[in-house]
């Protein structure tokens, strides 16, 4: 992403924010049409270890919104590697947020997320990994949603890695005001270099968990509360 680029799309953003109404998005929605997707989207698929990247759509689904914020403040693109590692890249006024990791995680990803977590082999190499990234400069969660508040069954309330038990996924995220680069080809490596910082927990990932095994339609379903 151009310099004249990074300043376009935080302008944009900032002024959605302020003015989320479709009067304004009809009003200026060439600009993001035009210019700020096509080269978001020339960067996201020059990013190497992941290819597929779905671009969000700008609209909000306002039917499940307590707001109703009719459109998103950013641009922001997902993709998943064969392993079931994961990564989003977005942009907002904020400037640049890059994630990987599995931050939503399939029940059935989660079920063995927590069970490699709770063994006391995988379980000390979660920990030696979390700390690597951390060192790395990126910083490491429980995915999009709040923990629990109690270790799951069935493990011991006081299993030695408790806290992590009660994690709903793993999420690398790092960010940066700025995206460095005069074009998209150095942007895109920029971000890869990113994305490289979460190595040592995608290694874990992809040995003690891996990809779903259930459909599109199983896994964006309802998800149960407290699950």
């Amino acid at each position: 992403m151009t310099h004249s680029l990074i300043l376009a799309a935080a302008t944009f953003f900032a002024r959605l924010e302020n003015d989320n109404s479709r009067e304004f998005w009809q009003a200026n929605r060439s600009l993001y049409d035009q210019d700020i997707r096509p080269q978001f989207e020339l960067i996201v698929n020059q990013i190497d270890g992941f290819t597929g990247w779905r671009v969000y759509r700008p609209h909000n689904d306002t039917r499940f919104q307590a707001e109703k914020v009719p459109y998103k403040t950013f641009i922001g693109a997902v993709a998943e590697r064969p392993d079931g590692v994961g990564a989003f890249v977005q942009f907002s006024k904020r400037g640049l947020l890059v994630g990987t990791g599995l931050p939503m995680p399939a029940s059935d990803q989660l079920t063995m997320l927590r069970s490699a977590i709770a063994s006391d082999e995988s379980g000390p190499q979660f920990l030696d990994a979390i700390a690597a990234v951390r060192a790395a400069d990126a910083t490491v969660h429980g995915g999009r949603w709040a923990p629990l508040k109690q270790v799951p069954k069935p493990f011991p309330r006081d299993h030695p890695r408790a806290e992590y038990l009660r994690w709903k996924g793993v999420e690398i995220n790092t960010r940066l005001e700025q995206v460095t680069g005069q074009d998209a080809t150095e942007a895109a490596t920029g971000i890869t270099l990113l994305i490289q910082r979460g190595e040592p927990l995608h290694t874990w990932l992809a040995a003690h968990v891996g990809p779903s095994a259930m459909t599109t339609e199983e896994r964006f379903a309802p998800r149960r509360k407290g699950a």
